[in-house]
């Protein structure tokens, strides 16, 4: 499946804050985009400081994703819409949304990476799939990396 990448805005952020899921996670946190709009809702920003897109397939809200900048590597972020889960969609939106990022961001070191709840098996799946590979363990996160 294709997605296209485009920014994200209040509009798809309402529909986003409604998503359900029956697995691990069961909301996504959208909150911070809200507050910290500013007021021509030009530049919205999410958790932590991170850019949101969304992704759009056949011009429907497939999925959102977050790219944050530690330092100069980038960390993502993503949910795909509970109505394309389970459908072996994953993996195609882990992989586009990188490389939409690695080209917008004109992104040129060596890995991206993000973060997992250790017992978000399934993300974890989608993610090796993706060619992640575990790094670090803290707790109950695991940092997983994508060479590039």
């Amino acid at each position: 499946m294709d997605f296209k990448f485009v920014a994200i805005n209040l509009e798809y952020l309402a529909e986003i804050k409604d998503w359900k899921y029956d697995g691990f996670i069961k909301k996504i946190y959208v909150d911070p985009y809200f507050e910290n709009t500013d007021e021509n809702n030009i530049e919205l920003r999410g958790p932590g400081g991170c850019i949101g897109f969304v992704a759009l397939t056949q011009n429907k809200l497939a999925g959102l994703f977050e790219y944050y900048f530690r330092g100069e590597i980038i960390e993502i972020g993503l949910a795909l819409n509970p109505a394309f889960v389970g459908k072996g969609y994953g993996k195609d939106f882990v992989e586009q949304g990188i490389a939409f990022g690695i080209e917008y961001f004109a992104y040129q070191e060596e890995y991206i990476k993000l973060n997992v709840n250790i017992n978000n098996k399934a993300a974890r799946r989608v993610y090796k799939k993706a060619g992640f590979k575990e790094y670090d363990r803290e707790d109950d996160s695991i940092e997983m990396r994508k060479y590039i």
